[in-house]
C-alpha cells in the first residue's frame, strides 16, 4: 500500500511538473496618429484561446495583451515575466496578431548591425508608427527581431531541452494596412520603414553570419518552432469565415489543431496550416522554422522520417479538386519520369490514391493521381523511386590489398543494384579501392582525377558498416549533383528579366578576366527588370568541386533573399581563406517563389522549402512519353519558372 502511495505521489508530481503557458498579443486598433489602419487581430483571440484550452492550457496561464496593453515596453516586460515564471519542461506558446514591417538595420555593428540584406524584421506594437518623422518618430518603438532574440533565448534556456516553445506570427509584413483587404483585393507590395538617417547605401559587409534563433541548439536550450503566416516580403492577408474577418494563420492553426491526430509533430501541423491558407490565398507562402520533428505541445520528438508533401493543382485559377499535383523534389533529388508512388492523407496510414510522376524538372516535379484530390487537404507521397534521369555513373572496384574481396565486392554490388543510374564498369567515373592506413584497412572513393571523395574503415569481415555503406552511396550522389550543376546551362523563362554581374573591388585586367586572391572582396550585382519580386539562391562551386549554399545563409530563410520589381541588389562577398587555386563558379538561380537547396547539398534538417514555382526551366534530359491527366496534357504544364545565371572568377594560389 505504501508503495502504491509512493508511486501515485511520484506520478502526480511528474504530471504537474510541466506547465503550459501562453501569451496572446492582439493589436487591431492603433492610435489615429500611427498611420496604421485597423485590422481584425482581436477576432483571432477567441480562436487561439479555444485551441489552447482544448490542449491543456488553463485560462489563468494565458496572458492576453490587447490594443493599448500591447506597447513595446509591455510586450518585452511580459516576455521577461514569462521567462521568470517558466520552469524546466514547460510548454509555451506565443501568438502575435498585429501589423509588421521591415526596418533598416542598426547603423553600426556595435549597435546591432547584423542583417546581410540591410533590414530587420519588426512587429508593430500599439505605440509604433508606420512613417519616419525626424522630430517625432524614428522607429524606436518597432519591435525588432533583435529585441525579441534575447527574450526568446531566455525562455528557451529556462524551459530546457525537454520544454517546447511555439511562436505564431500572424503579422502583416507591411505598414500599408493591406491585411484588412478582401481576399480578392490587390495584394500590393510591402513598404519598409523609411529612415533617411540610415540609407541603404550605407550597407557595409557584416563580418560573419548572423546568429539566428536556431543556431544555438546547446543541450540547455529548448527547441523553438516559429510559424509565420507569410514570407518576410509578402503581405499577410485576412480570411472571411462565417462573415468574420480573421488572420489567415490564426484560423488555419485553429482548424488544423481540430483535425490533427494525437502525437503529431509540428511538421504535420504546418502542412495542414499551409493547405488551409493556400486554399483561401493560393500565392501566400507561410513559413516554418525550427525542428519540426517535435511533438505538438510536448518536449518529446517523433522518429525522423522524411515526408514528401504535395500541393494539389497547378493551373490557375485553381479548382477545389484536381488529380494533378506538384512536389518540391526534382532531378536534384533523384526523381525520374514514370516513378510510381502512393498518396496518403498526411500523418496517417490511410492510402488515398496511386500516382505516377509525369514531369520532372530541376527542383520540382508534376504527378498525376488516379483520383481527385482536395486542395484544402494535406497529402504526402511515399515509395518514390530514385533515379538520376539521363545522368549516370560507372563505378570501378579495385581491391589490391589482401582482404576478403568477395565480402566487400558483394556489398557494393548490392548497394548500387536498386539504382539504375549506377553500374560497375572498368571505364568508370568513380573508383572504390582499399588501402591500408596505420595498419587499418580503409575503403576509399575517388573520382576520375584521383581526387579523394570519401573514406571509411573496414570491419573485421572486410566490409563496411551499414552507416558507412549509406555514406558511400550519398557521396556518389553528391558528386553526380555537382557534375550536373557544373554542366547545367544558363537560361530559363526569367532570363530576359534579370541579370547577374560580378565586380571585383580592385582594378583588374578585363582581357584576362577577374582574378582574385583569398581574402579579396568582390560584389555580386543582381538586377530585376521585371514587374514582380524575384527570389534568388546562390550556389558557390569551389575549384575542388565543394559546393556551398551561399544564399540562403546560416540563420536566414529562403524568403529573405529577393530583388524587388525594377530594383537592384548588391551583395558584398570575400574569397574564403584557404580556397584552392582554380576557377570558382557562382550559380544564381532566380525564381518567382523562394527556394531552399540546403537540404540537397548540406543534408541539414529540412525546413519547409516554400518553393511553389509556376512554370519551368527548359528540360535538360529527354523525356519519355507521358499520359494525359484529367486536366489535360501534363507535358504542357510548367512547374518551375526560373532563370539560371553563372558568374565566375579565377583564384590565384596563396
Amino acid at each position: 500500500m505504501k508503495l502504491f502511495f509512493y508511486l501515485l505521489v511520484l506520478f502526480t508530481s511528474n504530471a504537474f511538473s510541466q506547465h503550459k503557458l501562453a501569451m496572446i498579443v492582439a493589436i487591431g486598433q492603433y492610435p489615429a496618429s500611427s498611420g496604421l489602419p485597423p485590422i481584425a487581430a482581436v477576432n483571432d483571440v477567441k480562436y487561439i484561446r479555444s485551441t489552447l484550452n482544448k490542449n491543456g492550457f488553463d485560462d489563468i496561464n494565458i496572458k492576453t495583451l490587447i490594443n493599448e496593453q500591447a506597447t513595446k515596453a509591455l510586450i518585452l516586460q511580459a516576455l521577461t515575466d514569462m521567462a521568470v515564471k517558466a520552469k524546466k519542461k514547460d510548454i509555451i506558446v506565443l501568438h502575435f496578431g498585429c501589423h509588421g514591417q521591415q526596418i533598416r538595420d542598426q547603423k553600426t555593428i556595435e549597435l546591432g548591425k547584423d542583417e546581410d540584406d540591410g533590414y530587420d524584421e519588426a512587429l508593430l506594437p500599439y505605440d509604433a508608427k508606420s512613417r519616419y518623422n525626424p522630430t517625432g518618430y524614428r522607429g524606436e518603438n518597432h519591435l525588432r527581431d533583435d529585441d525579441l532574440y534575447p527574450k526568446l533565448m531566455a525562455i528557451r534556456q529556462k524551459i530546457g531541452p525537454e520544454g517546447s516553445l511555439l511562436v505564431l506570427l500572424d503579422a502583416c509584413n507591411s505598414g500599408t494596412g493591406t491585411r484588412s483587404e478582401s481576399v480578392a483585393g490587390s495584394r500590393g507590395e510591402p513598404i519598409p520603414f523609411p529612415d533617411p538617417e540610415n540609407p541603404i547605401d550605407s550597407l557595409v559587409e557584416v563580418p560573419g553570419a548572423k546568429q539566428g534563433f536556431f543556431d544555438n541548439m546547446a543541450d540547455s536550450f529548448s527547441n523553438m518552432v516559429v510559424i509565420s503566416g507569410s514570407g518576410p516580403h509578402q503581405v499577410n492577408k485576412q480570411v472571411l469565415v462565417n462573415k468574420e474577418e480573421l488572420g489567415a494563420l490564426s484560423y488555419s492553426f485553429y482548424k488544423a489543431m481540430s483535425e490533427i491526430p494525437p502525437g503529431s509533430n509540428y511538421g504535420l501541423l504546418f502542412e495542414k496550416i499551409k493547405a488551409t491558407i493556400q486554399s483561401f490565398i493560393p500565392d501566400q507562402l507561410p513559413m516554418l522554422e525550427g525542428n519540426a520533428d517535435q511533438e505538438i505541445f510536448s518536449g518529446r520528438y517523433t522518429p525522423k522520417i522524411e515526408r514528401i508533401y504535395l500541393k494539389v493543382g497547378l493551373k490557375k485559377p485553381a479548382l477545389p479538386e484536381d488529380s494533378v499535383f506538384t512536389i518540391e523534389k526534382g532531378m536534384m533529388d533523384n526523381l525520374a519520369i514514370g516513378s510510381a508512388c502512393s498518396i496518403y492523407k498526411a500523418g496517417t496510414s490511410d492510402k488515398i490514391a496511386d500516382a505516377v510522376i509525369r514531369k520532372v524538372e530541376n527542383f520540382r516535379s508534376i504527378g498525376v493521381a488516379n483520383k481527385l484530390l482536395k486542395r484544402n487537404e494535406s497529402y504526402e507521397i511515399r515509395q518514390l523511386e530514385e533515379s538520376f534521369g539521363g545522368l549516370s555513373a560507372g563505378i570501378k572496384l579495385k581491391f589490391e590489398e589482401p582482404l576478403n574481396k568477395s565480402s566487400l565486392e558483394t556489398q557494393v554490388k548490392r548497394l548500387i543494384h536498386p539504382y539504375s543510374f549506377l553500374a560497375l564498369s572498368d571505364n568508370a567515373d568513380f573508383q572504390v579501392a582499399v588501402r591500408t592506413v596505420a595498419g587499418n584497412k580503409q575503403a576509399a572513393l575517388t573520382d576520375r582525377n584521383d581526387k579523394l571523395l570519401w573514406t571509411a574503415a573496414l570491419n573485421s569481415a572486410d566490409s563496411l558498416s551499414l552507416e558507412d555503406s549509406k555514406q558511400l552511396l550519398t557521396n556518389i550522389k553528391k558528386a553526380l549533383r555537382i557534375k550536373y550543376l557544373r554542366t547545367m546551362p544558363d537560361g530559363g523563362n526569367l532570363t530576359p528579366f534579370f541579370s547577374a554581374r560580378l565586380f571585383p573591388n580592385k582594378e583588374y585586367d578585363t582581357a584576362k578576366g577577374v582574378v582574385l586572391e583569398p581574402g579579396d572582396s568582390y560584389s555580386l550585382k543582381l538586377n530585376n527588370k521585371s514587374d514582380s519580386t524575384l527570389f534568388f539562391t546562390v550556389l558557390d562551386i569551389y575549384p575542388d568541386n565543394h559546393v556551398e549554399v551561399l544564399y540562403p545563409s546560416k540563420g536566414k530563410e529562403a524568403a529573405d533573399y529577393s530583388v524587388g520589381k525594377q530594383a537592384t541588389v548588391i551583395r558584398r562577398l570575400t574569397v574564403s581563406k584557404g580556397t584552392p587555386a582554380g576557377v570558382e563558379f557562382l550559380k544564381i538561380i532566380v525564381s518567382l517563389e523562394p527556394m531552399d537547396l540546403r537540404a540537397v547539398f548540406q543534408q541539414t534538417v529540412r525546413r519547409d522549402a516554400m518553393s511553389s514555382f509556376q512554370a519551368m526551366l527548359d528540360d535538360v534530359f529527354n523525356e519519355r512519353d507521358e499520359r494525359k491527366s484529367t486536366r489535360g496534357d501534363v507535358s504542357s504544364l510548367k512547374a518551375e519558372e526560373i532563370g539560371i545565371f553563372t558568374v565566375h572568377f579565377t583564384i590565384k594560389p596563396e
